[in-house]
């Protein structure tokens, strides 16, 4: 099977080499936890392999406001994205006005962009604004149906936690999920990652610590 180097320190080994190519793999977590450091870490990676990148957010931030908050870690190139590697796209003031053609502007873009990764980042506005129009099962069928026919690597962060998993539509749609937790232990919190499933893959089980730093992301596989 194909694979892309996910550019996480530690996660290449946790996945045989690398993510399964093309695929969708959601990244959960609460808020907090370093979902949008890893996609966008692997992002940046992909680019500097020559990897046209695209990057959807619905949460109304400012773009400039985004790249500011990333540009705090050394895997940020500025110059990647100036030359057009990474484009950066902020869907959520066209989607409130219109929840319903939030599908369409997603195809638009990336049929624009031709990405070989996409981050969306995170789907659960987007849940959010169909749920109370009765929309969100058909959308992300249709959502999850056009990505997986899309040649790419997609990266999808949803704010939940591991109670929410199993219920929700996302994790049974993607071919893999990983888990960002930061449980309580001896009154100190620690960061860990955790790949619940990723098919066609032989992954270790288990919650690896991770550190989050200047550098970005970091698995210490094997230390618990």
């Amino acid at each position: 099977m194909p694979r892309k180097t996910t550019g996480i320190p530690g996660l290449d080994s946790m996945l045989q080499n690398g993510f399964p190519f093309p695929s969708a793999v959601l990244i959960a977590g609460e808020p907090g936890t370093g979902k949008t450091t890893l996609a966008v870490q692997s992002l940046f990676h992909g680019a500097k392999e020559c990897e046209k990148g695209l990057y959807i957010t619905a949460i109304s931030e400012p773009q400039w406001l985004v790249q500011k908050f990333l540009s705090s870690f050394s895997f940020y190139d500025q110059e990647v994205v100036e030359k057009g590697m990474i484009d950066f796209i902020d869907l959520g003031p066209t989607i409130v006005k219109d929840p319903s053609g939030m599908l369409d502007i997603i195809k638009k873009k990336i049929e624009q962009c031709q990405p070989d990764r996409i981050v969306i980042d995170p789907i659960t506005p987007m849940i959010d604004l169909l749920q109370w129009r009765g929309e969100t099962r058909e959308f992300m069928h249709e959502l999850f149906a056009y990505l997986k026919a899309f040649n790419s690597l997609v990266l999808i962060t949803s704010e939940m936690s591991y109670d929410d998993i199993s219920h929700s539509q996302e994790s049974y749609m993607v071919d893999g999920v990983i888990v960002l937790s930061y449980p309580e232990e001896e009154k100190v919190r620690r960061k860990f990652l955790e790949v619940l499933k990723m098919r066609g893959t032989k992954h270790t089980t288990g919650r690896q610590l991770i550190d989050i730093t200047d550098e970005g992301l970091a698995v210490q596989a094997g230390l618990r």
